[in-house]
């Protein structure tokens, strides 16, 4: 059975007409006479909702010249949210449209072919971009269900197998991203320095501080963790800001790449084999991509995504394991920068762990809500009845309690919620 959504549903865009399908179909298969006879549009809502954009699925029946017989494919199309929708006015602040048209019309494709060619791997690394429109901010891609890729369940979390497969072509992306960076000077210059913290806007601060105040409430009638945590949650919402954009500082000998920014269940996808093992994985969703150290991926991952055993008990060992990963593809690669040893990274890894902060108590408990509330960033950032109704719901199920347990504890012991 899906999972019920809570989140709020857009409806597709008006321009996204037959006649606007069918030129870019055409160009697409490189065939002008390709006439589209059927286009049916549906909501196409990641597992767990899309907080950055609108996602829409376009069933397409078509006939060409030079075959008579009817063809049916689907795509993804993404787009920006309508005017005057809140989320629209904090995203536009980050460049994540733009930043991920560039991504996909030119970067995705120089990597999957580093990839392929020089690492050997034949496997896909993202969906193959159809269209990319400026105009309109929008990207139509390859609709990967085709062929039998899913997200992985929100809830259930990645095993071992499922984590060690991300990392490895984390690893790889990783690796290919800082080897074009040498080949092509600049090329990530511009645009890439905006993720969910950064130097040049604090549009995501609220989200952050409404969540936490939110939390804070919650730790009031918690007998046992608000005596130990609500003071450093309320000292928390002050500083966030300031921790986050501390925590994306580069310190001499860093290794830098082209971090995803935003990787989590819902944003990679795995292909099974018949046995229901895991033989690819590929990621989607580039909007918060940064040019910025490699373990702000791995924190944000290890904390939205791993099973809780994996990421309480053996987080070094997977940054071990993704460490040799990412050595072996950038020796392939031939890379002319230095690489740090493991016990470097590991270093530069712990120095990034403020960023498990914000993904742990605010973005976690928003991708695990089930709760009856709409779901959407303009509830997040209103402080009407509903708005306020939904950021509390976030933090009462008895799932999100018991994760804080173990959370908040985590954290603390690293001096994460403490005055740094």
């Amino acid at each position: 059975m899906p999972e019920k959504s809570t989140h709020k549903v857009h409806p597709p865009p008006a321009w996204l007409t037959s006649d606007y399908v069918q030129e870019k179909l055409r160009t697409y298969f490189k065939n002008s006479s390709l006439k589209l006879e059927k286009l049916v549009t549906s909501p196409a809502i990641a597992n767990g909702g899309n907080y950055g954009s609108v996602m829409t699925r376009i069933n397409v029946e078509y006939f060409t010249k030079e075959s008579k017989d009817k063809q049916a494919t689907t795509f993804l199309v993404k787009t920006t949210f309508a005017d005057k929708d809140p989320a629209g006015d904090v995203l536009i602040h980050y460049g994540v449209y733009t930043r991920e048209m560039d991504i996909y019309e030119h970067i995705l494709p120089q990597l999957a072919d580093m990839v392929k060619k020089e690492l050997k791997d034949p496997r896909k690394l993202f969906a193959a971009t159809m269209n990319v429109d400026r105009k309109r901010d929008s990207i139509i891609f390859e609709d990967m269900s085709l062929d039998n890729y899913k997200v992985a369940c929100r809830r259930k979390k990645l095993d071992l197998e499922h984590t060690h497969l991300v990392l490895e072509k984390l690893a790889s992306f990783h690796a290919a991203a800082s080897v074009l960076a040498e080949r092509q000077p600049g090329i990530f210059a511009e645009n890439y320095d905006r993720g969910f913290f950064n130097n040049h806007t604090r549009a995501y601060g609220k989200i952050m501080t409404n969540l936490l105040e939110a939390l804070s409430r919650s730790l009031s009638s918690d007998r046992e963790l608000g005596p130990r945590f609500k003071h450093k949650i309320d000292r928390l919402v002050e500083r966030i800001m300031d921790y986050g954009e501390r925590t994306m500082l580069s310190n001499s000998g860093d290794f830098l790449t082209l971090a995803h920014g935003d990787l989590w269940t819902t944003n990679f996808m795995f292909q099974n084999d018949a046995k229901d093992h895991p033989t690819n994985a590929i990621f989607i969703d580039f909007q918060f991509s940064v040019w910025n150290s490699p373990a702000i991926d791995l924190h944000y991952f290890f904390a939205t995504s791993l099973q809780d055993n994996l990421r309480l008990e053996h987080q070094a060992e997977l940054v071990q394991f993704y460490y040799y990963k990412l050595v072996e593809a950038l020796k392939k690669l031939k890379y002319s920068g230095r690489i740090p040893s493991l016990f470097e990274f590991q270093l530069q890894f712990r120095s990034r762990a403020f960023y498990s902060v914000f993904c742990s108590l605010v973005f976690e408990p928003v991708m695990q809500y089930e709760g009856k509330e709409d779901a959407s960033l303009e509830q997040i950032l209103s402080s009407s009845e509903s708005g306020m109704r939904f950021k509390d719901s976030v933090y009462e199920s008895e799932a999100i309690k018991k994760k804080l347990s173990i959370t908040l504890p985590f954290l603390d012991q690293f001096g994460l919620l403490d005055d740094m």
